[in-house]
């Protein structure tokens, strides 16, 4: 899969990577929407290298064995763990089951 990586600058990168595994409370979430926000910029300040994307919007692709409220083909909103890989800055993202939810109509 393609994904953006931050560096100092701000410059971005983009390259490939294998598409993530969800752990047992995770959900694997096909890209549609990222959001950005200042600190996704700012953080490599202190991060020399980043592949970041908070804010996910998407079709969920997978679902770990332990998530029971979604189903692959939903369509979700979800919050990305900070600081480390496989943000919504790529394809494809990992987000934990309980910063996932529904979206609103307009937003996908």
């Amino acid at each position: 899969m393609k994904e953006a990586i931050n560096h100092v600058g701000p410059k971005v990168e983009i390259g490939e990577s294998s598409i993530p595994e969800p752990k047992d409370d995770q959900i694997l979430i096909k890209t549609i929407a990222s959001d950005t926000n200042l600190k996704d910029w700012k953080v490599t300040e202190f991060a020399a290298m980043l592949i970041e994307g908070d804010d996910i919007a998407g079709i969920i692709e997978k679902v770990g064995a332990n998530v029971i409220e979604f189903k692959p083909g939903d369509r979700v909103a979800a919050f990305f763990e900070m600081l480390i890989p496989n943000g919504s800055y790529a394809e494809y993202a990992i987000a934990w089951g309980y910063t996932t939810s529904p979206p609103t109509p307009d937003i996908l």
